[in-house]
């Protein structure tokens, strides 16, 4: 990048004033310290029930998501974050969006219906199509959007939650398709950690209430279950202001008790021998207050359905001569609903648009170690988008009825092999065939190299793509788009410094090309290209003292239009630090998250035109966690938006506002009950 461009990227005064604060903060005394986050839970492990000096000794956490198999994440391929159950609690993280949003490279932009993640500087306000989502290694994203659900609309209550794997750059080396700019593998609680009952109740700000019952058991024939049920209901905020529907044949602007939620979620887990049985459900309706698609405004029958569900049968064992086979079936389904309100200022008509996608798959892989220093893994995956549909219609007439299919399938090979003991070279490569596109090949290329110890440096190369989903080739007879690609360059370092902190700093380029926006009314391919620069510190210390500080610089640009996109913060700047306050009972969580200001766009008709910039923002979050003041009892106390920072996101290309603004200060109660 030319100089002149790093230096319109230079720290504004507000982020000038947090990165001091920062350097205040950090130094805090304390006897000694445990390196790194709390490790993946891959095996039988139970990292609950250690004592805080057994987790101090975790150096490195352990991923499985970066290569298929375990390994330390200094020596996975990929800059990697990991987000444990005990970091959800402690920050009050209701949703997997909020969580994400607290690391490096990661921003949260909501429409009032769903979470949208932009990763290193792009956001494209598409149901996050260029993520790929796993629950325990099973795929998430649909198969009419491509889409993965962050938010509320998540199918996994993030009770259930054992660890996040962030495993951040190119995955379609593994995973084929979606995995873009990056992966996130979900890892579940398992039954002998829960070993009872569990339930757990909130209350929250706009009069929103969430129950959930689990219960899990390991039983001496070696049945091994889990079994949950979350329901969740909100009514919104009473009142929200669109400036740009100030009219008194409005409501003056005025959205009234348009915003509310409710759903009801399932999921399950059984386990023998080598079997895994897995599932889940979840259904979700959700008022809409933002009269997006040119609908009519404050209409309370602009609402959305959403509907998610998995099973998924898995086989693993280990052979002897450390031959590891893993091989599983899947049938998943997905469906969504909106109605739109038409007709200005009264509506006279509803048109309604229903989605519904069916697909199953299988994948086989096995790993095997060639010696204590190498390791191949290849594997083979059979995917059937069987149903695909589109129907838009109102009470007369049928205007859309689309039906497809698409069939997939792709073979890879990894290798990850020791040179030396100091240094590591991981490559592989995956050819996929999807649908009618040509074929891809993406290869990956990692050298790791341990310079000293608790210091690592990983050069990175790697590509992905993207195929056009359903329905942005639902309108393909009046365009030709063309499969996304990425090609990916990274430099990590990889820092344990003394007994305290770990340290990671991750500087990136990525070329894209191909890209689809939607934009005038149409889908269209642009290209476009981003590097940055992002900075990590955290540290797990002795008694339950926690920090993490960040700071991502981060430079997007499409090169087809010449500027910069929408939705694209320069300065990202997050601080999280959790204080014991009674020993291991009681801690006290303070979290930071800066947002430097975004370009916007908005829909006017049938252009795509740009907006107003919306404002740089810094948010506190407060919380009060407890455990076992009584017996077996969590409780918590969260306060969002503690100084009621007013600020808004970007809207998306599907709106005539150019900004949505974000809720004031909320706040929520949370009790836990095990038994």
């Amino acid at each position: 990048m030319p100089f002149n461009a790093w230096q319109r990227m230079k720290p504004q005064p507000r982020l000038r004033r947090c990165l001091a604060w920062l350097l205040c903060l950090l130094p805090i005394p304390v006897k000694s310290l445990a390196a790194a986050a709390a490790r993946t839970v891959t095996g039988d492990e139970d990292f609950t029930e250690m004592s805080l000096e057994e987790l101090g000794r975790i150096r490195v956490p352990t991923v499985v998501g970066a290569s298929l198999f375990a390994q330390k994440a200094t020596e996975a391929p990929s800059s990697i974050s990991v987000i444990t159950q005990e970091e959800f609690k402690r920050y009050g993280h209701r949703t997997l969006a909020e969580a994400l949003q607290s690391l490096q490279g990661f921003h949260v932009s909501y429409d009032r219906n769903y979470s949208f993640l932009g990763a290193r500087g792009v956001s494209l306000g598409d149901f996050n199509s260029r993520t790929l989502l796993l629950i325990d290694g099973h795929r998430v994203n649909d198969n009419l959007t491509d889409g993965a659900y962050l938010g509320s609309e998540f199918l996994l209550d993030v009770d259930l939650i054992e660890s996040v794997e962030v495993i951040r750059g190119p995955g379609s080396a593994i995973y084929g398709n979606n995995a873009f700019f990056g992966v996130i593998n979900v890892v579940t609680r398992r039954g002998r950690q829960l070993d009872g009952i569990e339930f757990s109740g909130e209350y929250a700000s706009f009069n929103t209430y969430k129950g959930r019952v689990t219960v899990g058991k390991s039983l001496a024939s070696g049945l091994e279950f889990l079994f949950s049920g979350t329901y969740f209901d909100s009514a919104g905020p009473d009142e929200l202001h669109y400036p740009e529907f100030d009219t008194p044949d409005r409501n003056n602007g005025i959205a009234t008790r348009k915003n509310d939620e409710s759903h009801g979620s399932l999921f399950g887990s059984l386990r023998l021998g080598d079997f895994t049985l897995q599932g889940g459900h979840i259904i979700r309706e959700k008022g809409n207050p933002t009269a997006q698609y040119l609908t009519t405004f404050n209409d309370a029958r602009l609402r959305t359905e959403d509907e998610r569900s998995y099973v998924d049968l898995r086989y693993e064992h280990e052979f002897s001569g450390e031959l590891n086979v893993n091989a599983h079936v899947y049938y998943d389904r997905s469906g969504y609903a909106i109605g739109y309100p038409f007709g200005d200022p009264v509506a006279v008509a509803l048109f309604e648009e229903v989605h519904a996608g069916e697909w199953w798959g299988a994948e086989l892989q096995a790993s095997k170690r060639l010696s204590d220093k190498h390791l191949i893994a290849a594997g083979a995956e059979y995917r059937d988008d069987f149903g695909q549909k589109k129907r838009v219609f109102d009470q007369f007439r049928t205007y859309t009825d689309l039906q497809g299919s698409r069939r997939s399938h792709g073979i890879y090979l990894q290798g990850d092999f020791a040179l030396r003991s100091d240094l590591h070279v991981n490559g592989g490569v995956r050819y996929d065939k999807y649908g009618d596109f040509d074929p891809s090949l993406n290869p990956r290329f990692g050298l790791i190299y341990h310079l000293f110890p608790e210091s690592t440096l990983k050069a990175l190369y790697g590509s992905a793509f993207r195929a056009p989903n359903f329905i942005e080739q639902s309108d393909r007879r009046f365009q030709d788009l063309h499969p996304e690609r990425i090609t990916s360059y990274e430099l990590v370092h990889e820092q344990g410094i003394g007994k305290n902190l770990r340290s990671s700093v991750a500087g990136y380029f990525n070329r894209l090309d191909d890209v689809i926006v939607f934009e005038n009314g149409a889908f269209a391919n642009v290209n476009a290209e981003s590097r940055g620069l992002e900075l990590a510190l955290e540290g797990l210390w002795e008694h339950g003292l926690r920090t993490r500080a960040s700071y991502s610089l981060q430079s997007t640009e499409n090169r087809s239009a010449g500027r910069r996109p929408p939705d694209s913060p320069e300065h990202l700047f997050k601080v999280n630090l959790s204080v014991p306050l009674l020993a291991d009972k009681l801690f006290g969580s303070l979290e930071y998250q800066f947002t430097s200001s975004r370009h916007t766009v908005f829909t006017s008709g049938a252009e795509t035109l740009p907006g107003r910039d919306a404002a740089e923002f810094g948010v506190f979050n407060l919380t009060l966690f407890s455990r076992d003041l009584l017996r077996n009892l969590e409780a918590s106390v969260s306060v969002y938006n503690l100084l009621d920072d007013s600020h808004a996101d970007p809207a998306s290309r599907f709106h005539r506002q150019d900004q949505l603004s974000r809720d004031g200060r909320t706040f929520r109660v949370k009790l836990n009950y095990r038994f």
